[in-house]
């Protein structure tokens, strides 16, 4: 029973260690805040109409990893924002088919579409 306890808390290690890899620290090199615009929503309030407003603050930030700049745009989170990201800072990225997924200063993942690919001159 206790090599079988071992083995199996050594197959987790293992594969905690793994995914972890998985995670590069990545450079960041530049982060931009926008508002993504959205169609406002009509409400009634008391028999008037009320514009509800959807748009939504972003940000784009490009990292350099393996030679390259991503440009990925994120949704500001309570969390994730970009006041809070500090160009030349490092951050643990992966690159995942057509994502970046990034790990915030909490934890967290997250995943965005990669919208620019760089090739970055060697210094």
């Amino acid at each position: 029973m206790t090599g079988s306890w071992r083995s199996q808390w050594l197959i987790l290690l293992l594969s905690v260690a793994a995914f972890a890899s998985d995670f590069q620290k990545a450079k960041i090199v530049d982060v931009r805040g926008f508002r993504e615009a959205g169609t406002p929503i009509i409400a009634p309030n008391n028999g008037y109409p009320v514009l509800i407003d959807t748009s939504h603050n972003m940000f784009t930030i490009t990292v350099a990893l393996g030679g390259m700049g991503y440009s990925a745009q994120y949704p500001q989170k309570r969390h994730f924002k970009s006041s809070e990201l500090i160009v030349g800072d490092m951050i643990d990225a992966r690159i995942d088919g057509e994502k970046v997924i990034l790990r915030t200063a909490h934890g967290k993942e997250e995943k965005a579409k990669i919208i620019r690919r760089e090739r970055l001159a060697k210094d």
